[in-house]
């Protein structure tokens, strides 16, 4: 796939279908399951006791910010600052996700129809042969009635005993074969079939079903498969307009100037235009050609056109965006807001937990002292680090429980004790 890792920025927005039932409510807010979602997951690895602990994580949360608008937070400068610097790819991944990953369905029948594919099995015999002549010799023997095993003398599949190749799932054989194989009764042969430049005669041993997995244990994953497919190819489609409508024209002059050193560039060189867009916009060299040559020193057989698609799509999609004004969804305010929210928290949790905690050496020196019997044959300055490390995680976990249990009782949150336990399954 051509544009595989220029879709990697927007894949992570893949989700499954949304939960609306609330979780927990703080005075007039009220957040979902979905809202949980949208900024923590379970580890398959958690238990109950990490889940609650996730769980109340995403509530101390939702508390802090509320406490941080409060107190004026939206208009801190950093927070504003920092919303600016990421406003622009907010919004272009904003865009490709309601374009493009919004409009991706996956039916029950679709990954049903996966399901069958993995759990249906051939057990198989083959004679593989390269020649025409002696295909039609094979076919003709067998048609005569000549048993399948007296024929393996020509086969060049010399390793396995009796041409048996086990057993396969519909899901690892190729179409061309399978069509063939599902009109072919157990116990007779299938072919001549012709792939690649081989031709093969397969003899079915045994149809079966397995009884394992269940459909239900599989479901999830082989959905998620199916969305991360079809998003890859809807964005290769999305992509390859994208560049088409914009009218991208390379100049392969440029491009190759790419590969000299800068240093040696004449004034006329760094001025060649590399790529042109919507007949009028050009991207010279003196522009990119830093940054292009910092990432061939990585992958030095990386094409130097890849690499300056992979700046101009998210340019391209903005230059949409803003054409559309689709800046204006109501989905992308909404993520700009999550956004907003997030350095909010961060900013606050900045202030009122990290910032509060100082580690005086002398409280270092005291802690060594009366827990030398931890530190068998150990100097201070051996394990001064680890000490003011181990010391300011406790102030933090100390100033950070606090806080938030301050912060429970000034605004009570009311959870939803239903919704909480079936978050809690997992459900």
């Amino acid at each position: 796939m051509r544009y595989f890792s220029l879709l990697i920025f927007a894949t992570f927005f893949i989700s499954n279908c949304g939960h609306n039932d609330v979780l927990v409510t703080v005075r007039n807010d009220k957040f979902t399951i979905q809202d949980f979602k949208d900024f923590y997951q379970f580890s398959p690895a958690d238990d109950s006791l990490s889940r609650v602990k996730v769980i109340n994580d995403f509530i101390d949360q939702k508390l802090a910010i509320k406490e941080a608008i409060a107190l004026g937070y939206e208009n801190d400068s950093l927070v504003k600052v920092s919303l600016e610097e990421n406003k622009r790819s907010i919004i272009i991944r904003g865009y490709y996700k309601i374009n493009v990953l919004d409009k991706i369905r996956v039916k029950e029948n679709e990954i049903r129809k996966i399901y069958n594919q993995f759990v249906n099995q051939y057990h198989l015999a083959e004679i593989v042969v390269n020649n025409d002549s002696i295909a039609q010799y094979i076919a003709k023997e067998l048609k005569k009635g000549v048993p399948f095993e007296s024929l393996l003398v020509y086969s060049l599949d010399t390793i396995s005993p009796g041409g048996d190749i086990g057993s396969n799932s519909e899901f690892s054989i190729p179409s061309e074969i399978l069509k063939v194989l599902k009109r072919t009764k157990q116990g007779k042969v299938a072919g001549p079939i012709r792939l690649g430049d081989y031709i093969y005669f397969l003899k079915i041993i045994e149809r079966k079903r397995l009884t394992t997995p269940k459909y239900e244990e599989v479901r999830k994953n082989i959905y998620d498969n199916l969305m991360r497919e079809k998003a890859m190819k809807k964005g290769e489609e999305f992509i390859e307009k994208l560049l088409k409508d914009a009218q991208i024209e390379y100049n392969q002059a440029g491009l190759d100037l790419l590969r000299k050193p800068e240093s040696l560039l004449t004034e006329e060189e760094l001025n060649t235009w590399i790529v042109k867009k919507y007949k009028k916009n050009y991207v010279r060299v003196r522009t990119v050609i830093s940054a292009v040559q910092e990432n061939l020193k990585k992958a030095p057989d990386l094409d130097p056109k890849f690499l300056i698609e992979r700046e101009l799509v998210p340019d391209l999609v903005y230059d949409l965006v803003m054409k559309k004004r689709a800046d204006r969804h109501p989905q992308i305010k909404k993520e700009i807001k999550k956004a907003l929210y997030s350095l909010i928290y961060q900013k606050f949790y900045q202030d009122n937990v990290l910032n509060k905690v100082v580690i005086d050496s002398q409280v270092v020196v005291d802690y060594f002292n009366a827990h030398k019997m931890d530190y068998p044959d150990k100097k201070l300055n051996d394990v001064y680090k680890q000490i003011q490390i181990k010391l300011r995680d406790e102030r933090i976990d100390a100033i950070r429980d606090s806080l938030f249990k301050s912060l429970r009782k000034k605004y009570q949150p009311i959870i939803n004790e239903k919704v909480y336990a079936k978050l809690l399954k997992g459900e």
